[in-house]
């Protein structure tokens, strides 16, 4: 917790001083215009310290979630004109050392140069503003309906057809208060699924701060219930007090517990996991009080351990905590973080993975950039065993795939792994 303090607390100030010196003084600015310039960028970049002076916390603070989204928006702008500017500075230099090694005529005027630069930068400013905006809008706005059919070649034929609506990482905040908790159950509950899945991440903030804006998940309604399962943010906001309060709200935290939904004679089982921060996350006990011949369902807020939960009979894992890796690019750097997981669909071990890219996003850094936010609403159909060879026993540890472009990138045979076609996803 302290590194993650004092990252965000250092890289805004850093990303502003990129920005002055690569941008700002292509300008060529007076020095009162240079100092105001270099306040307001500063001032910019300062976002988690205004949270921790004006909201009382630095990554969760109580202000109007406007405000947060304002401060928010003009930090991202600092980090994107910082990143632009670089590559621009970059750009410059290159040219400068092309020109002393083949020297030319062809320069431009003072005048025309300078002119040229300040349009330049305003460009800039111009693209990195609309970034910034853009990045907020989509982290704070309502979330798409992803709709995503699973298949299995021994789901029982009485749940063909099945239907869950899997949420992740809400995190109930004073970024994303009441009314966006109201607008997703209302999504939620259109989608008319037969259960409702949320694996982890609530809320962030205690419970007589937050139960308010927490209170329309109370609304959730679906024929086999609401279920969930702790995530690392829960233990950060004080589950001891929120355990109670989402029992109240008719929302089942499956803590090592287990859930039985049956259709006459045959059986889902509905798997919960506590997350690894809580020191008490242990699949053993909730598969222990499963009948062997139920299809496991696993809700587990990390997308790793995959091997362990194929061994308790897992067949469906559905987790979250990635957020998508939030922004393309980071993405990849998210996946290595967690065994190469971060958004849709996998295979591995014999065990079907899908990792949610978040209904809500966290306060402290509400962007998404090119990875939207989503409810999915996942269909189980059961498919013939002859289209899923790696269902076989035989392949089960061996055979892995890429989520987007489907390419097996383990050899069954060798155990040698490679990149897949998409460049996607990188083992």
């Amino acid at each position: 917790m302290r590194f993650f303090l004092i990252f965000f607390l250092t890289l805004g100030p850093v990303c502003a001083g990129i920005a002055f010196l690569t941008a700002g003084r292509s300008l060529c600015l007076g020095r009162a215009a240079r100092i105001a310039l270099g306040a307001a960028l500063l001032a910019c970049s300062l976002k988690f310290t205004w949270f921790g002076v004006f909201g009382g916390h630095v990554f969760l603070p109580e202000l109007p979630s406007r405000a947060i989204h304002v401060l928010s928006v003009a930090y991202d702008f600092v980090l994107v004109l910082a990143a632009l500017g670089a590559v621009w500075a970059s750009g410059r230099w290159v040219v400068r050392l092309a020109r002393r090694v083949r020297p030319t005529d062809l320069r431009p005027a003072r005048g025309t140069d300078l002119t040229r630069r300040r349009v330049i930068t305003g460009g800039l400013a111009c693209v990195a503003a609309g970034v910034a905006a853009k990045g907020v809008y989509d982290g704070v706005r309502l979330p798409d309906v992803v709709k995503v059919e699973l298949e299995f070649p021994d789901l029982p034929p009485a749940f063909d057809g099945y239907r869950i609506a899997h949420l992740s990482d809400l995190h109930v905040s004073a970024a994303a208060r009441a009314d966006r908790t109201v607008g997703v159950v209302r999504l939620v509950n259109d989608c008319k699924p037969d259960l409702i899945a949320i694996t982890g991440d609530f809320v962030d903030g205690t419970a007589d701060r937050r139960s308010v804006d927490v209170a329309p998940l109370a609304d959730l309604r679906a024929p086999d219930g609401v279920v969930g399962c702790t995530g690392n943010h829960e233990y950060y906001s004080g589950w001891a007090v929120w355990r109670d309060v989402f029992r109240s709200y008719g929302i089942r935290v499956l803590e090592n517990e287990r859930l039985l939904v049956r259709r006459g004679n045959e059986t889902l089982a509905v798997l919960g996991e506590n997350d690894p921060v809580s020191r008490d996350s242990d699949i053993h006990i909730a598969a222990s009080m499963v009948p062997h011949w139920a299809f496991r369902i696993l809700l587990a807020h990390r997308p790793t351990r995959l091997a362990e939960h194929a061994a308790y009979g897992v067949r469906l894992q559905l987790s979250g905590h990635t957020h998508g890796g939030a922004v393309r690019g980071i993405d990849r750097f998210v996946a290595r973080a967690n065994e190469g997981h971060v958004r849709g669909v996998y295979r591995e071990h014999g065990l079907t993975l899908y990792v949610n890219s978040g209904t809500g996003q966290w306060a402290g850094f509400p962007t998404r950039l090119g990875v939207p936010p989503e409810i999915t609403l996942l269909t189980l159909r059961k498919a013939p065993e002859a289209r899923f060879p790696e269902m076989n026993p035989e392949n089960r540890a061996s055979r892995v795939s890429c989520a987007m472009c489907g390419d097996v990138v383990e050899c069954p045979r060798t155990k040698r792994r490679k990149r897949c076609r998409s460049q996607s996803v990188s083992f």
